[in-house]
């Protein structure tokens, strides 16, 4: 039995563009895309989940040939589509490094460092931590399901053949500003409360020029940003929940789902 190329190249055409869109957010995706997770396992992963949501996608139309100049184009269009998606969990997870990275900074606390295992680089052990904690939240609230629900859904509302737009690479990076606004709405109370602090022990040093403030102001702002940490860890679940809520809202945006706020997944 023979089988005429055209028919075999369409048929690989309803598999290959959705792998595309689906392996480029789980490459990019929080927690997934990190260093710590082998390249390969996210392939296999990316794969088990485009022949499982296959039959919910609809047809990839025949008039784009998979081996042409028009394909590779579809090819780049969906993994830009699949890079937006996934970049956007990014930001929302390094929003909380950053907000560890001032708390750290404020309180001394940044003299810890470690290796960050996400992008391999020295950051401060109090970024990691809040990383930590973003993510293990990201998964407990099933951010990753509401992410696979979203890429499926896509192919319905934003099909192969179609782009991004001018608008939407402005709404990926106008999120460049929204981390730090949200990180440094989230650490202000913790950066008054050590500059009242320091400004206590400035004072001192000028009334009694003799005791060594330097010192003890250094382990006192040690000890205050650690009660400073917990208190933000009391209250990090609803920040997480409004600020993962803005980043939903712009994948779907993105993907042009007309979703409430979390309703796209």
């Amino acid at each position: 039995m023979e089988y005429p190329a055209d028919i075999i190249l369409n048929w690989l055409a309803q598999y290959f563009w959705p792998f595309a869109r689906i392996s480029s957010m789980m490459m990019t995706m929080t927690f997934f895309g990190a260093r710590f997770v082998p390249v390969r396992i996210r392939l296999y992963l990316s794969l088990a989940i485009t022949f499982a949501v296959m039959p919910a996608l609809p047809q990839v139309p025949e008039t784009i040939q998979l081996v042409s100049f028009g394909g590779f184009v579809v090819l780049a269009q969906q993994i830009l589509i699949g890079i937006a998606m996934g970049t956007v969990t990014q930001f929302v997870i390094q929003t909380f490094v950053l907000l560890g990275q001032i708390i750290g900074m404020q309180s001394s606390l940044g003299f810890a460092s470690m290796v960050d295992p996400a992008n391999g680089q020295n950051t401060p052990l109090l970024g990691q931590f809040y990383l930590f904690v973003a993510t293990m939240i990201f998964l407990s609230t099933d951010g990753h399901l509401q992410m696979l629900n979203l890429v499926v859904m896509s192919f319905i509302t934003l099909p192969v053949g179609e782009m991004l737009g001018v608008a939407d690479y402005r709404a990926l990076a106008s999120w460049f500003g929204i981390m730090f606004s949200v990180a440094l709405g989230m650490a202000l109370a913790g950066i008054i409360a050590l500059l009242t602090v320091n400004l206590s022990f400035g004072v001192m040093t000028r009334a009694a020029p003799q005791l060594n403030i330097f010192s003890l102001g250094f382990s006192f702002a040690l000890l205050v940003g650690l009660m400073i940490c917990m208190y933000l860890l009391n209250g990090i679940l609803p920040h997480y929940l409004n600020h993962w809520d803005t980043g939903l809202n712009t994948i779907c945006d993105l993907i042009r789902l007309d979703c409430t706020v979390g309703g796209g997944a």
